[in-house]
């Protein structure tokens, strides 16, 4: 560790264990204080205990009494914040009694044990409200959002990854934490979810949040906070792989102490600085405007006091890399109308240049035309498959893609509908050629029949094809009807005028 940027101290002492029983953005309104004095954090997770952790060693009364003595401007709660299940019932009844005095300035995130309700359901209705959408705990069915306290951009996020539609590369978590830092540079950012990246304790190190790691290592990161082991933990700055970083590496805080009980010792994983199994209590960050101090603060009894400052470092060399866009695409279909078709729309797709750098191309191994631009149409087609795989690519404007194939089913028309005449008209020296190509029908063009007629006594004619030659006899300027028929004998018909030079 470099002097220069970090002071660390740390006392550690066995002791006996306690006897008290017990986009659209997502973003929540900033948390500021005095800046000369820096603003304080507390950050804990695995807090409460509920009936069924009955005669398990809770101490969440005590960590809540800590936290109240920190007077700080925000509470960071590291998820597995009411066990067992997070049930509404059980927020209601022991976390809003102890930790319910901070609802108003804890920004949460949600747990494993918040998953044992569906949908963690229980977490959303006590943080949001029953039934409500959005609110401090982020949109239900995400649980991700991002806020400002003391200067610093502070992003909450859920590796919970099941739950969220994954945590990996393009992901829509690791896509929305991109766009947020993105748009909220920072000298100072912090980020916290549940499940460690690195841990030495009773569960160990993850690797579901890599890829938010990444994303948080390249736009110049510099804290993690997350819970989940019952224990503490302080690592040396590291990258997503766990190299060792000083510059620009990001410190991780495993903050498991919240109340719940802790768990035994175990042998620490590499860049490990500190590792307690004895001590329940919080973690105290100061923040600043290019710094940050910590202090583990214990409970009575308990004796562990990590403490230390690190400056803020930003992003690494030459900012973050540029990366691909991600590539996706709704399928809207309709059988009601003549042609029956299905539209594809990429307004979906996403890039760090904003949607307007993309462009896009449309393929397909049927032999279907290629198309381009955000949004195509298939119709039905009798020659060709309509049920098909299409691959979109989209490219920005540094040259880098990303494709995604889903398969289009393009459905049979529901009812026989009439056809829709359609006719080109070309032109030479004497003579003009009429052609049905454009014509369309529900059941494809192989089942139509057409007719030419008109009102000048030109012999009518029959045909995908008409000609009509200029002519002493006849008017060369006319209107030509075309009428489609078809198999089921429905028909219908399209006049323009037609001039033979």
């Amino acid at each position: 560790m470099r002097a220069f940027m970090v002071f660390a101290a740390v006392t550690l002492a066995a002791c006996a264990r306690p006897d008290a029983p017990t986009e659209v953005r997502s973003m929540l309104p900033s948390a500021d204080a005095s800046p000369a004095a820096g603003t304080v954090v507390v950050a804990v997770g695995d807090i409460v205990c509920g009936a069924d952790t009955a005669g398990k060693l809770c101490v969440d009364e005590e960590t809540a009494a800590l936290t109240a003595q920190s007077n700080p401007t925000a509470v960071l709660a590291l998820g597995d914040l009411q066990y067992e299940d997070g049930a509404y019932s059980d927020y209601m009844t022991y976390y809003d009694q102890s930790w319910g005095a901070f609802k108003s300035i804890t920004y949460p995130v949600p747990g494993n044990h918040e998953y044992h309700t569906s949908g963690a359901s229980g977490y959303f209705d006590y943080f949001n409200g029953v039934g409500v959408a959005t609110g401090r705990a982020g949109t239900r069915g995400k649980g991700y959002y991002s806020t400002n306290i003391g200067g610093w951009h502070v992003v909450m996020l859920n590796n919970n990854c099941n739950g969220v539609g994954g945590c990996g590369v393009g992901s829509p978590q690791e896509q929305w934490l991109r766009a947020d830092l993105a748009a909220n540079p920072a000298a100072c950012t912090l980020a916290a979810w549940h499940i460690p990246r690195f841990s030495s304790g009773d569960h160990g190190s993850n690797p579901n949040s890599t890829a938010l790691w990444q994303a948080l290592y390249e736009f110049g990161a510099d804290v993690v906070l997350v819970g989940h082991d019952h224990n503490y933990e302080r690592f040396a700055p590291q990258t997503a792989q766990g190299n060792r970083d000083d510059a620009y590496g990001i410190r991780e805080f495993v903050v498991g102490t919240g109340g719940e009980e802790l768990k035994p010792e175990s042998v620490p994983v590499p860049h490990s600085e500190v590792h307690d199994y004895t001590s329940m209590g919080v973690l105290r960050l100061t923040l600043h405007a290019d710094s940050y101090a910590w202090r583990f603060v214990s409970i009575p009894g308990h004796t562990l006091a990590d403490t230390g400052s690190t400056q803020c470092h930003g992003p690494p060399t030459g900012g973050p890399p540029p990366t691909p866009p991600v590539a996706n695409y709704a399928i809207t279909c309709q059988s009601a109308v003549n042609p029956a078709s299905c539209s594809l729309d990429a307004a979906s797709s996403t890039d760090d240049g904003g949607f307007n750098n993309l462009t896009f191309s449309w393929a397909n191994t049927v032999g279907r035309p290629v198309k381009t631009g955000p949004v195509i149409k298939y119709l039905i087609s009798k020659s060709q498959p309509n049920v098909f795989p299409v691959t979109l690519t989209a490219s920005d404007a540094g040259g880098l893609t990303n494709s995604i194939t889903k398969t289009v089913s393009i459905p049979v028309p529901t009812t026989n509908l009439p056809p829709v005449p359609a006719f080109t008209v070309s032109c030479a020296s004497i003579s003009c050629t009429l052609d049905a190509a454009p014509s369309t029908d529900d059941g494809g063009f192989a089942n139509l029949t057409f007719a030419w007629t008109n009102a000048v006594g030109r012999p009518p004619k029959t045909g995908q094809v008409a000609k009509f030659l200029r002519s002493v006899t006849y008017p060369n300027t006319f209107n030509v009807t075309l009428t489609a028929t078809d198999g089921a004998g429905l028909t219908a018909s399209v006049t323009q005028q037609v001039t033979i030079p």
